[in-house]
């Protein structure tokens, strides 16, 4: 009875696992072969701003690498940067005319939105994913969803929609916010490289670039590359000092505007 038992339990649950294990194993080893992976660099991990900083540009380049027996994507691949800045409380204010005088009327504040946002990719965004991916993904401007607050009463969708539009108007009138469908370019059918202005006025603090890859409209890869951009010289030790010693900071500003002023009355006094 017992090797009845035992006969029926190899037979019924042994040999059915051991199939199922063989079963899976080629479709695994299938998946690994097919995965594409990223290498990429950029040229310069660190912005240094000083008094004479006019902007900079920097050199994002990678290649997709692929094991030999990974299949060919039928549209190519594609890829999506984003580079986004540190983040920042940005207040958007609406202006009505009162009595024949512009004044502040509503205000929305968005309390995580980046102080520095810039999208490349090598083709139109839509043509590359899915309307859904673009969301998930923050793909796009129009994609960000940032936490709002407003001090005005409760508004609706409709003026949560027009603050958003609003702000990002602005900050692309700054050049702080960026779209260009045409920012990378592939050199071969793997390698490629993007070009990310920073303008003279770009927050300091820790950025972080996001390389995505897509084939066939899925993402098959991505990639987080850092870079710190800081004040130097003189500028980092006024910045320091207004940010860790306000009161010293003051108590110095005051005495250099008034030697100042003291000095101005004594070169241009007359006699």
């Amino acid at each position: 009875m017992m090797a009845l038992n035992r006969d029926f339990l190899i037979r019924g649950w042994l040999i059915p696992a051991i199939l199922l294990i063989v079963f899976l194993l080629p479709i695994h080893s299938s998946d690994v072969a097919r995965a594409e992976t990223l290498v990429t660099g950029i040229s310069d991990n660190s912005i240094r701003i000083s008094s004479n900083f006019t902007g900079a540009e920097l050199v994002l380049f990678g290649t997709v690498e692929r094991d030999a027996q990974s299949i060919a994507r039928r549209q190519g691949y594609d890829i999506v940067v984003i580079v986004r800045g540190p983040q920042q409380s940005i207040t958007v204010r609406e202006k009505e005319r009162i009595a024949g005088i512009w004044a502040n009327r509503n205000s929305w504040a968005f309390d995580d939105a980046y102080g520095f946002l810039a999208i490349l990719s090598n083709r139109p965004l839509a043509d590359i994913t899915s309307e859904s991916a673009r969301d998930e993904f923050g793909i796009g401007l129009t994609r960000q969803s940032f936490t709002a607050s407003n001090g005005n009463g409760a508004f609706n969708n409709e003026q949560r929609l027009t603050f958003s539009e609003a702000l990002l108007r602005q900050m692309q009138a700054r050049q702080l916010y960026s779209q260009n469908e045409e920012g990378v370019e592939f050199l071969s059918d793997a390698l490629f490289t993007a070009r990310i202005a920073v303008p003279a006025y770009v927050p300091v603090g820790t950025f972080e670039a996001d390389i995505m890859l897509f084939g066939d409209g899925a993402l098959l890869a991505q990639q987080t590359v850092q870079l710190d951009v800081h004040k130097t010289g003189f500028e980092q030790f006024t910045y320091t000092l207004a940010t860790e010693q306000p009161l010293i900071y003051g108590i110095v500003a005051v005495i250099l505007a008034v030697l100042a002023g003291w000095l101005a009355s004594v070169m241009f006094k007359r006699d």
